[in-house]
């Protein structure tokens, strides 16, 4: 089976990451929630954009 790299260094760092929070859920989920804070500038925005439900995309045809 093959195996991906970049697969493989994310599960390894959510292992440290769950390690060094003693597999407690609040202390990973505050650990985010301050990473993202301090690092949230150097984050890439996610290009997906979902439609308003009132204004439908103009590719979408309507019946």
């Amino acid at each position: 089976m093959w195996e991906d790299p970049i697969v493989e260094e994310v599960r390894k760092i959510r292992k440290e990451i769950e390690a060094e929070c003693g597999n407690d859920f609040e202390k990973i989920f505050k650990l985010a929630v301050e990473r993202q804070k301090r690092y949230g500038g150097k984050l890439v925005p996610s290009s997906v954009r979902i439609p308003q439900e009132d204004k439908p995309s103009p590719h979408v045809e309507r019946a």
